[in-house]
């Protein structure tokens, strides 16, 4: 399995980095404001992302959106193998590089209990229509979604969202796909 999934990063990745930036740019706004009108994140009290990497839906401006109007925005912070701590984004400009230059608050930021999240968004290379995620491979976000009850929303480019993709027992399975073409609700997801 892990070299079919290996094919499919490979895939995908090229996929997502052929994409023109004002491409990227235009989609990434569509995706947000999808995921700003989702029942659930206009009622979430908090919620998680990730600050983007090149190439990744860009999440920036939800985040500040989501701290204008009250909500605890959560960050993740890589604390070893498989592990993420949630962190609370107090701005931009408190932001650090971490491991593998991904930005993130500082361990100083007040915590954020897996339990106390509503809605975690969820970077994937791409996705199924029947909520199945290719991540990246780490199973960080595998070992997290297993310790939240919160909504899992992948976000996508619209060319990462297949009928499927390959998946083992472990994979955390998503709830709802956006893109910025549709925003698809998944039948059993968690």
């Amino acid at each position: 399995m892990s070299t079919e999934k290996a094919a499919w990063r490979a895939r995908f990745r090229a996929r997502r980095e052929a994409m023109p930036e004002k491409a990227r740019a235009a989609a990434s706004r569509r995706i947000v404001e999808r995921v700003r009108s989702l029942p659930e994140v206009e009622a979430a009290e908090t919620v998680h992302l990730f600050w983007p990497l090149p190439f990744e839906v860009d999440l920036r401006a939800l985040a500040e959106a989501l701290r204008r109007r009250g909500a605890v925005v959560a960050l993740p912070l890589v604390a070893g193998d498989r592990a993420l701590v949630h962190r609370r984004y107090l701005g931009v400009h408190a932001l650090a590089r971490g491991r593998w230059g991904l930005m993130q608050p500082p361990p100083t930021a007040p915590p954020v209990a897996p339990g106390a999240i509503d809605v975690v968004l969820v970077p994937a290379l791409a996705v199924g229509r029947d909520g199945s995620r290719l991540g990246y491979g780490g199973g960080f976000y595998d070992t997290f979604l297993a310790e939240t009850p919160a909504l899992r929303v992948g976000v996508v480019f619209a060319d990462a969202l297949v009928d499927s993709v390959p998946t083992e027992p472990h994979d955390a399975r998503l709830s709802v796909v956006v893109t910025e073409a549709e925003t698809l609700r998944v039948s059993g997801g968690n």
